[in-house]
């Protein structure tokens, strides 16, 4: 096994926003059990040390950043097991302990018990994986959890390939790369209203949207040609447009993302990466008066996005360039600048089905995925259907007053999708 390995361009990249946010994805999954701790300690053991990056330190340097490969560590720096009363209140508190870029380990797992329920508490390095990959590796702790219960520990695979970011775009030509060569940032600058200067404590805000009403919704948004995710990007802008008090006609862009798989050949990384694109929509004209208004704008700009043979790639050139050549301490600074530009955004990853992440025929009753803590000016909505219920998810580091503002956006965006669905 090799002692070092050499950091990619998009691991270097998210580690140039640890100023901004907290390089950590994490899930929550909620069982109506006992989940064995003794096979789950094992099951993200064995997930841990099938990966080289999982079980590594990452090393910025001051020109070429490294991550040194650990091959042992103690059992806290990946799992523990508490049995408390209030189970959910401690399962939060854990999902909102950061990964660190320069500890032993990049994907810890907390399995909180009480007497009637269990609920695992699964975090991420976002230098090694995105939500998608996240979801991925959510899906190798439950294969190798039964595989352990079973006795068949050995079978267990996990992608351990490149991990480049530059696999998106290796079967472009060079005059299609030239077209990419320009800055990916456009739209209009919106900031999210926070009343409050200080930065605050970090905090998970969350609102579910039940199976029946999203069901609904996807529905007659199909029927309309729109997707689920340009619906929750409809119902963000409608929110946020309450929230923010703009008046008729006032421009606003939220930044949505992309997976960037599928310019990748054979349509996926070789290995755990970070491989989120940004898919900018902007209503210049100002939010309309009702969401399906809305929602017709936001998917005529999605649906001409996606056509596009290279989306999602623009400025991915320059932005790995960058990362390749420049300094760290130059990057730094770089990376202050823009940051501000992708002041509100959502990430959608999708349904995620409760049965494929049952133990021991435990099925999850409800789930939640929450993407990087940010700090202001940054707000993200991270959204997740969990066998059709969809859980909206904002993590942040903001004070009580600013937990308001961004519980009314959530409950606004639910409101939103329900008055849709009963029309549907």
């Amino acid at each position: 096994m090799k002692h070092t390995l050499r950091a990619g361009t998009g691991e270097i990249m998210q580690y140039a926003v640890h100023g901004y946010n907290d390089n950590t994805i994490r899930f929550i999954l909620r069982y109506p059990g006992t989940v064995d701790a003794e096979a789950m300690r094992q099951a993200v053991r064995a997930v841990v040390f099938s990966v080289d990056v999982l079980h590594a330190s990452f090393q910025p340097g001051r020109l070429r950043a490294r991550w040194k490969v650990n091959p042992e560590m103690a059992e806290e720096n990946f799992f523990t097991c508490l049995q408390v009363e209030d189970p959910w209140e401690t399962a939060v508190a854990r999902a909102l302990e950061p990964v660190s870029p320069d500890g032993a380990c990049q994907l810890r797992c907390a399995l909180v018990r009480s007497t009637e329920e269990s609920l695992l508490v699964v975090s991420i390095s976002h230098l090694c994986a995105d939500g998608i990959d996240g979801k991925y590796l959510l899906g190798k702790l439950t294969e190798a959890y039964g595989r352990i219960r079973s006795g068949d520990e050995a079978g267990l695979k996990v992608k351990n390939g490149s991990r480049a970011a530059e696999q998106i775009y290796e079967r472009l030509s060079r005059r299609e790369m030239r077209t990419l060569m320009h800055s990916p940032l456009g739209g209009v600058k919106t900031e999210f209203p926070y009343p409050t200067g200080e930065h605050g404590e970090p905090r998970l805000t969350l609102r579910m949207i039940p199976a029946g009403v999203m069901a609904s919704a996807r529905r007659r948004a199909k029927a309309e040609q729109a997707s689920v995710n340009d619906l929750l990007l409809a119902a963000c802008y409608q929110a946020f447009a309450q929230v923010a008090g703009l008046g008729d006609g006032t421009p606003v862009s939220v930044m949505g993302m992309m997976d960037l798989r599928k310019h990748c050949i054979g349509g996926d990384s070789a290995g755990l990466c970070n491989m989120s694109g940004s898919l900018c929509t902007t209503l210049r004209e100002g939010v309309a008066e009702d969401l399906a208004q809305t929602l017709a704008r936001v998917a005529r700009q999605t649906r001409a996005a996606k056509e596009e043979p290279l989306a999602g790639l623009v400025g991915m050139p320059l932005v790995h360039g960058a990362a390749r050549i420049l300094p760290m301490s130059v990057l730094l600074r770089c990376v202050g600048r823009l940051y501000g530009s992708f002041s509100i955004g959502l990430t959608n990853l999708g349904s995620i089905d409760c049965e494929a992440l049952a133990l021991d025929g435990l099925k999850p009753t409800a789930g939640v995925f929450g993407g990087p803590v940010k700090k202001k000016p940054g707000m993200q909505v991270s959204a997740a259907s969990f066998d059709g219920a969809c859980t909206l998810c904002v993590a942040g580091q903001y004070t009580r007053e600013d937990a308001l503002v961004l519980r009314s956006l959530l409950d606004g965006m639910a409101e939103h999708i329900a008055r849709y669905a009963e029309n549907a």
